[in-house]
């Protein structure tokens, strides 16, 4: 399972990019991706000031990273 957040600027909010996360043990069921979302999104905004998390989901690892959030 894999954590994919969308994360835009907060001086600039049309400059977005995605970043992604995959836990470390396997499985991660849906409830564990999303219960453990919150403090990797807060930690990556803690050490990437001035962006701002956008949306988030949980995905299946692996999956195609271009589909939208």
């Amino acid at each position: 399972m894999a954590l994919v957040f969308l994360v835009c600027l907060i001086a600039s909010p049309d400059t977005c990019k995605e970043e992604r996360f995959s836990f470390a043990f396997d499985p991660v069921s849906d409830l564990g991706c999303m219960m453990g979302a919150q403090p990797r999104m807060a930690e990556w905004t803690n050490t990437h000031p001035g962006w701002r998390v956008a949306r988030w989901r949980c995905v299946p690892d692996g999956m195609d990273e271009t589909r939208t959030i």
